[in-house]
């Protein structure tokens, strides 16, 4: 590590699909991993850690700074990974950051597509049957993350196709060149709801004429295939992150199944549907019960 280097820096995902870990030093990739096993990452996260230090003969707690994806999505990975920075920043002496996977998938969108300032991104992930996350970004070209549009939303895949045609005639932002008047929707909500989402191939650019005219609105570019980050988005949204000495708190969105389904739940430890609720408020309201 250099006299000016930013340090040691570990990268976590396994918001959707993926465990992806990353390390950088002074922000040069050193090691970075895709796993692609989302039902084994509780098993694999520790080892695979464990040997990625030693292969680059580096401590756990030589972390200088460590950023994690907090949401939205399964609430077991970000568990998974929080958890994990959480724990690394207790033994080591690490700054921690949260990053958004809804802006991960974005950025990633407009490195892939070398997008210019202003172009809209809508990105869609899976949430649960006919629910999909929903968002829109504004890209700020290749060298800074794509900035939020709106607040990330549960809708279902038609109530999402209807924000996005909506949004082909919105008024452009204040400074956006008329130029950048595309659309391009990314996401695991997009690759999973394929037949709600196939009117968008009739919104496609074309050098032929056959694509839309200028006056119904802007042309939209469908990424079906771009289901998970890149690495070098991930590597972007930590070098812009807001690092602190915090534990990250997690984004969820939509609401937690077992919670959902605690009246069902509730008899088989003998307690009514009520008594099931009102004790886990009390829970969650609970101070600490220690600094661990």
């Amino acid at each position: 590590m250099s006299q000016y280097s930013t340090g040691l820096e570990l990268i976590l995902n396994a918001a959707e699909g993926v465990l992806q870990i990353v390390v950088t030093d002074d922000e040069k990739t050193l090691c970075s991993q895709q796993w692609h096993k989302a039902d084994r990452a509780t098993e694999i996260l520790a080892p695979a850690l464990e040997s990625l230090c030693a292969a680059l003969d580096i401590k756990p707690t030589s972390f200088r700074r460590i950023a994690c994806v907090r949401g939205p999505g399964s609430f077991t990975g970000i568990r998974l990974v929080l958890a994990t920075t959480a724990a690394l920043r207790r033994t080591g002496t690490a700054a921690v950051a949260g990053l958004d996977y809804m802006q991960a998938l974005a950025t990633t969108a407009a490195l892939r597509g070398q997008l210019l300032f202003g172009t809209t991104i809508w990105v869609l992930t899976h949430a649960r049957r006919n629910l999909v996350h929903c968002q829109s970004f504004l890209s700020y070209g290749p060298m800074i993350p794509a900035q939020p549009g709106s607040t990330v939303d549960l809708c279902s895949p038609e109530e999402a196709l209807k924000r996005i045609v909506a949004s082909r005639t919105a008024p452009l932002p204040d400074g956006v060149p008329a130029g950048s008047r595309t659309i391009w929707v990314c996401g695991s909500g997009l690759a999973r709801n394929a037949a709600v989402f196939c009117p968008l191939d009739l919104m496609r650019p074309s050098l032929d004429g056959t694509g839309p005219k200028a006056d119904e609105g802007a042309p939209i570019v469908t990424l079906d295939e771009l289901v998970t980050p890149d690495i070098n988005a991930l590597c972007l949204l930590a070098r812009h992150g807001d690092f602190d000495d915090k534990d990250i708190e997690p984004l969820y969105v939509r609401p937690c199944d077992a919670v959902e389904n605690l009246p069902q739940l509730a008899p088989r430890q003998g307690l009514t549907g009520e008594e099931a609720t009102a004790s886990l408020e009390r829970l969650l309201q609970r101070p600490p019960q220690s600094d661990i």
